[in-house]
């Protein structure tokens, strides 16, 4: 498999704009944790938002390199 400078870089930027995603999604989980500890409830642990950086980084990531390659054809 042949790894394109257009992917790469499109994985780059993907990355990148998977990580501020991840900011908002974070922020919005820990708004809900803290009603849900408010409430007596169980709060949001460490991993589920180490879990969920990982998944949408790689997610961001793929969709942009899949992006860098069809848009450089």
């Amino acid at each position: 498999m042949e790894l394109s400078l257009a992917g790469l870089v499109g994985a780059l930027f993907g990355l990148v704009i998977g990580v501020m995603d991840f900011g908002f999604v974070a922020m919005i989980l820990r708004r809900a944790s803290e009603k849900r500890i408010d409430a007596g409830g169980q709060g949001l642990s460490e991993t589920v938002l180490k879990v969920a950086f990982v998944v949408n980084a790689l997610v961001f990531a793929g969709l942009g390199y899949w992006f860098g390659v069809a848009m450089a054809g």
